[in-house]
């Protein structure tokens, strides 16, 4: 599983990469604004990806839509301080979870637990595959 870990907090980044390391996940990406997150989008594929909503340039908000575009299959959770009391609605069909912080260290594991979940399931689906060019896909 790889994720994808977007905030301009070094120390919000390395408790996420902790977290993940604690649930098994060795592959951790991570961007401090939303437009360095969009360039990593573009060369990875990614399971789950946090954002957070205050950051340097385009706002988590403002680049979750784009994101869900290009990454439609990952997991895509919001974990910010700044959560506004509105959020327009086509923000949050694009997210999948809205985690206010300080989060706690078992919601993460939580979360990256469920995104591993789904991510194993579509690889399973995708193994059952018996045309030949989608079957070479699912073992890359």
């Amino acid at each position: 599983m790889k994720i994808l870990v977007v905030d301009d907090e070094e120390a919000v980044v390395e408790f996420l990469r902790s977290a993940a390391k604690a649930c098994g996940i060795t592959e951790v990406d991570t961007a401090a604004s939303g437009e360095e997150a969009l360039g990593q989008v573009i060369h990875s594929h990614y399971d789950a990806i946090t954002v957070d909503i205050k950051l340097p340039g385009a706002s988590g908000l403002e680049i979750v839509s784009i994101l869900r575009n290009m990454c439609p299959h990952a997991v895509i959770a919001v974990i910010s301080g700044h959560v506004p009391r509105e959020i327009n609605a086509g923000v949050l069909e694009a997210i999948d979870a809205l985690i206010c912080k300080p989060v706690r260290l078992n919601t993460v594991a939580a979360l990256f637990a469920e995104a591993g979940t789904i991510a194993a399931a579509r690889e399973r689906l995708r193994a059952m595959s018996n045309y030949p060019l989608v079957k070479e896909e699912a073992q890359r």
